[in-house]
């Protein structure tokens, strides 16, 4: 809500409250007497102990004249006598006037968009005082279509002023019309759906037209400044299965991805509104998840294995040469057999491949975890397994499919717009940012 304030007079309103400019507040003149007369109770002397300038901004309010003669100390004396005098019993009419004034000159300064939490302001800025002055004039404010609570509250506001209409247009979102006339406010919630769906398409085409923009700049660019095919860089992403289902969280949707220490295995960083998370690349399956065994055995999620093979060890020890090696092998070494054969792998020369190769030399296999990113932070720890098909040999472009938590099989396209990921590989979260662990503190907090 915009913090613009009205200053006027002495005087300053804003969210519907009426300060002085030292921001001290009007106190009922009943309240005052209680505290004042006879006596000052601790209240008022916690009042004049806090604001120096109390009694003068009340006097302010009420509206009262003085001359500064009268006004020794905190002026205390002078405050008894205008209570007494009953000169704090009401409010000026000319200080409502200006009150009321201010107030509706700030609510001016507000969108419907902000006081839609606020019913009973957006009736007060639509009300037109007198019958002379009723029009056609309709208002709209909207919600999201599930909203009871918010709609209801400003519903509810509309009743109770007399003559005032209100109907319910829906479409992307539910909006209450509002207005004096019942056919005009009628025509403009049958007609919010389709008026809605064209503000929708102009800002849709106007955001593609944009990043179309963004993408032919690097286009040129890199066609100026030849450099390295490689996918590394910064995608936009479009992802109709979350343009669908979450329309508000797939502005902005992005992929960028880095190099990692392994020849042609690539880790990408993703924010697709509803998720968010991180991806490994690679033209070889079999190597990739050799990889990604790696980074789980590295980042320590495998310490069960080295306490167990510690122990098989000990045991190996204590037997013949002869020994048959399954004897040595417990139930905890099978159940961690992944690290085994990551670490067994990394220990000896790994055989060469075949001479194959991937069949799409432009084909990436994807191995994903996620973060929900609608404020659980719910981690999924569980690889999920996807493509990534590059359009051409420029890697400027490609088509995915993955599976995650939000779908199985779910496409997506990007284009490219930097060679350089905004987002630095170091400051990016790793594979083990999303480990069982992770899972766990998400879960139950720190």
């Amino acid at each position: 809500m915009a913090d613009d304030a009205i200053v006027r007079d002495g005087f300053t309103c804003r969210i519907g409250r009426f300060f002085t400019n030292d921001f001290i507040e009007r106190v009922d003149g009943a309240r005052l007497k209680a505290m004042f007369l006879p006596r000052l109770t601790r209240e008022a002397k916690t009042l004049l102990r806090d604001h120096p300038n109390f009694i003068r901004a009340q006097l302010q309010h009420y509206g009262v004249d003085y001359d500064e003669a009268q006004f020794p100390g905190k002026g205390t004396w002078l405050l008894k006598e205008v209570l007494q005098e009953g000169k704090c019993d009401r409010v000026p009419d000319h200080i409502k006037t200006l009150r009321a004034q201010m107030h509706s000159d700030w609510l001016e300064k507000q969108s419907d968009e902000e006081l839609s939490d606020h019913p009973k302001w957006i009736v007060e800025k639509y009300r037109c005082q007198p019958d002379a002055t009723k029009t056609t004039r309709v208002v709209g404010t909207s919600y999201p279509r599930s909203s009871i609570h918010r709609s209801g509250k400003l519903r509810k506001a509309a009743g109770r002023v007399a003559g005032l209409h209100e109907a319910t247009g829906w479409g992307s979102t539910q909006t209450i019309y509002l207005g004096w006339d019942q056919d005009a406010v009628n025509k403009a919630a049958k007609d919010h759906a389709a008026k809605e769906a064209r503000a929708n398409k102009a800002k849709a085409d106007a955001q593609e037209a944009e990043r179309a923009s963004n993408h032919a700049t690097y286009l040129r660019n890199a066609q100026r400044r030849p450099s390295p095919t490689a996918p590394v860089g910064q995608y936009m992403v479009d992802c109709q299965e979350i343009e669908s289902k979450w329309s508000d969280r797939a502005q902005g949707m992005i992929l960028a991805i880095h190099p990692t220490h392994k020849r042609d295995i690539y880790q990408a960083s993703f924010d697709f509104g509803v998720i968010e998370g991180i991806m490994m690349l690679g033209s070889d399956e079999s190597i990739l998840d050799e990889f990604c065994a790696q980074e789980e055995h590295d980042n320590g999620n495998w310490s069960d294995y080295y306490s167990d093979k510690e122990d098989d060890e000990k045991e190996d020890d204590n037997q013949d040469e002869g020994a048959d090696e399954e004897t040595a092998v417990g139930s905890k070494r099978k159940a961690t057999a992944i690290a085994s054969t990551a670490k067994a792998t990394s220990a000896r020369p790994r055989k060469k491949a075949k001479a194959a190769g991937p069949v799409n030399p432009r084909e990436y296999f994807v191995r994903l975890k996620s973060r929900d990113n609608t404020g659980t932070g719910e981690v999924h720890p569980t690889a999920e397994k996807g493509t990534i098909t590059f359009n051409g040999p420029s890697l400027s472009s490609f088509t995915g499919k993955v599976d995650m938590a939000i779908g199985r099989g779910v496409s997506f396209t990007a284009r490219k717009i930097s060679a350089v990921p905004t987002v630095p590989s170091e400051a990016c979260d790793s594979w083990a940012s999303y480990s069982e662990a992770a899972c766990e503190r998400a879960r139950v907090g720190p």
